[in-house]
């Protein structure tokens, strides 16, 4: 079943707090603002207009229809689980999510005033420039039809980048709840492996008639003879001899090439936490039972028709995590792995009884009906279409960010 009128690839990622709309006033018709339709949410800080919010309420949308197993029916009845595992029907969920969202929008705000943080004119050009590549490859034309102008969405993007001054400012040099260079250093030596490997087929490339099996690539192969295999494990298993009697790993390297003939480097390397790596489950095993500099090889696939040998040499973490001190953006990156969920967590619990003021009124106008393909699975009256936004009949989105003092 079709769910959105309009495919769109919500590639970018929103933190999905858990909240109810009860810590916020309802303003509605008999309110301070009968029939505005031009913002959603407000608090003394900043005011979110109603195309972010469509915004948001359009990507609780796309998220509830990935996790709803069973596409048959009322989607909006459909059973999932949310982020915490807790059951609920994706209707249930779009609202709280959406309301999550809206809330941490604000808080953000008000949280980036409180703590006196600005945006340099590269993080403004940057954040921009991401609202830029995104609208014009995936969302404009979901977005326009739906009533999302491009300064609603680029606003979006402004709030991730806030988000993120907010969490350095958290735990960086000064922050609240700092996390000193020693702490840091020890986390990463824990956490973190310094791989290197090179790869070598245990198989030849060969025409039709001789292929025994199809490589990912479509190349034809035939698995070496044993003779053959046998010799290049005798090899690896000298490199690896060398290596842990004492030779650098890079001088054995050179041996290698020498051995095969190749005229590059062909290590691959990376430090890393190594169920982040992207490398095989074999791989990972046997880095994760080696010692720092330690080598040794593995075959992966020996009893199939394209088996591959490694050389592996898991690396001095001591020696890399003196890096930490000169590169921000690698000291950045371990925090955020070290930190990350924590401040996730901070951030939930500060937005579930967050303080604001809900239009109703601009709200209900835009339900989440108006993502669903004819016929809709659930009525909608008195609210607005899509196409009537299309056309410009609804004053669907001011797109103005109000920041008061």
């Amino acid at each position: 079943m079709k769910i959105l009128k309009k495919t769109v690839a919500l590639a970018i990622s929103t933190v999905m707090i858990g909240t109810s709309l009860s810590g916020c006033v309802q303003a509605t018709v008999f309110g301070k603002y009968p029939k505005d339709y031009s913002w959603a949410y407000k608090d003394s800080v900043s005011t979110m207009s109603i195309g972010t919010y469509i915004y948001y309420n359009m990507e609780s949308f796309y998220n509830a229809s990935s996790k709803v197993k069973n596409g048959e029916g009322d989607f909006l009845a459909q059973k999932l689980k949310d982020d915490d595992d807790k059951e609920m029907t994706a209707k249930e969920f779009i609202t709280k999510t959406t309301d999550q969202s809206c809330k941490q929008y604000l808080y953000v705000n008000k949280t980036f005033k409180d703590l006196k943080l600005t945006l340099t004119d590269e993080e403004i050009s940057s954040y921009k420039a991401t609202a830029d590549q995104y609208w014009v490859s995936y969302y404009k034309t979901a977005c326009e039809t739906m009533g999302i102008s491009k300064e609603s969405f680029t606003e979006t993007q402004a709030i991730r980048m806030k988000l993120d001054k907010i969490f350095r400012a958290t735990y960086q040099k000064g922050g609240k709840k700092e996390v000193k260079a020693d702490e840091l250093k020890k986390y990463y030596e824990e956490n973190y492996v310094n791989y290197n490997y090179i790869s070598l087929p245990l198989y030849d490339e060969v025409t039709d008639e001789e292929a025994e099996s199809t490589t990912e690539d479509g190349h034809e192969h035939k698995k070496k003879s044993d003779k053959d295999i046998k010799a290049i494990k005798t090899n690896f298993d000298k490199y690896v001899k060398a290596i842990n009697g004492g030779t650098s790993y890079d001088d054995e390297v050179k041996v290698y090439m020498k051995d095969y003939k190749v005229d590059s480097d062909p290590t691959i390397s990376a430090t890393n936490q190594l169920e982040n790596s992207g490398l095989g489950e074999e791989l990972q095993k046997a880095f994760k039972e080696m010692k720092d500099k330690q080598a040794k090889y593995i075959v992966v696939g020996e009893d199939g028709d394209a088996p591959m040998i490694y050389l592996l040499y898991r690396g001095d973490i001591k020696e890399e995590s003196k890096k930490l001190a000169d590169n921000e953006d690698l000291s950045t990156s371990v925090l955020y792995q070290m930190k990350d969920k924590e401040f996730e967590e901070d951030v939930k619990k500060a937005v579930k009884d967050y303080q604001c003021e809900i239009n109703t009124e601009a709200v209900d106008k835009y339900p989440m009906t108006m993502f669903i393909t004819e016929p809709a699975t659930e009525t909608a009256t008195q609210t607005a279409t899509a196409d009537e936004i299309a056309d410009g009949d609804v004053e669907a989105d001011v797109s103005v960010v109000s920041e008061n003092g």
